[in-house]
């Protein structure tokens, strides 16, 4: 059986937005709504932390830096066979865009060298892009750094606009 690592903040971990801390029930989350869609045919591990930054330490929260937890993370789940990197959301209120995907690169090589893959190799990343936010918009650095890194990308707002595009004609 193949296992996935959803790795991400608030948005994998259930946050309901506006809320004090409330959270989705965990069949409504999406890395179990993936698992469903995979039709329970791979193992989906939901690592998702309110707050979660990719690299950088929280100004206002502890706990909070991905980087640190990535490698011990990938290896209690070993073999991991896909690594899903759903994070920049946080670390955009702090940072340019470009260092927001600089940052996420570097989560990226942090898991290929990891050895927590199959045969302690490197697991495949996909690389999940938040759509723009409060005038935030990541996905072009996002691009460059995927395909300087040779890594796959969904573009959330993307992915959306083309599926209704589809639907619509």
């Amino acid at each position: 059986m193949n296992t996935i690592v959803c790795f991400g903040d608030s948005n994998t971990w259930g946050f309901v937005p506006g809320s004090d801390w409330g959270r989705y029930p965990r069949e409504v989350r999406w890395p179990a709504r993936l698992a469903r869609a995979l039709a329970d045919e791979v193992e989906v591990i939901a690592e998702g932390l309110n707050g979660r930054t990719a690299t950088i330490e929280s100004p206002v929260a502890e706990g909070r830096n991905g980087l640190p937890y990535l490698v011990p993370c990938l290896r209690s789940h070993a073999p991991v066979d896909l690594l899903v990197v759903y994070l920049g959301t946080n670390d955009a209120y702090w940072l340019e865009p470009i260092m927001v995907a600089g940052s996420i690169g570097r989560l990226v090589k942090v898991a290929r060298a990891a050895e927590a893959g199959p045969n302690r190799g490197a697991p495949d990343v996909l690389v999940v892009c938040p759509p723009p936010f409060g005038g935030h918009v990541l996905a072009p650095a996002f691009r460059d750094v995927c395909d300087l890194l040779g890594c796959e990308l969904l573009a959330v707002a993307a992915a959306v606009e083309e599926r209704v595009r589809r639907m619509l004609a």
